[in-house]
């Protein structure tokens, strides 16, 4: 099953919440880059941003920031 996106910047946002959410499932990274292939297709980011981002969501290096009504991801060092 493959989605419609309109911007570029909502896919990476929508994929990022996916990788963090099968992260504290403890999800390996080539699950969620197949999983999120089989939904994003062509727009699923690359297996190595996958785990790039499994590594820094372990580690704590992303987290949220809260602007109202909206949730957003951004990077921060603790």
């Amino acid at each position: 099953m493959h989605i419609e996106i309109e911007e570029f910047s909502d896919v990476r946002f929508k994929q990022r919440a996916v990788i963090e959410f099968l992260t504290a499932e403890n999800v390996p990274p080539i699950e969620i880059h197949r999983r999120m292939q089989a939904v994003y297709g062509d727009q699923c980011i690359d297996v190595s941003t996958v785990r790039c981002w499994v590594r820094r969501f372990k580690d704590g290096e992303l987290g949220q920031v809260d602007l109202g009504d909206k949730t957003r991801r951004t990077d921060f060092k603790n």
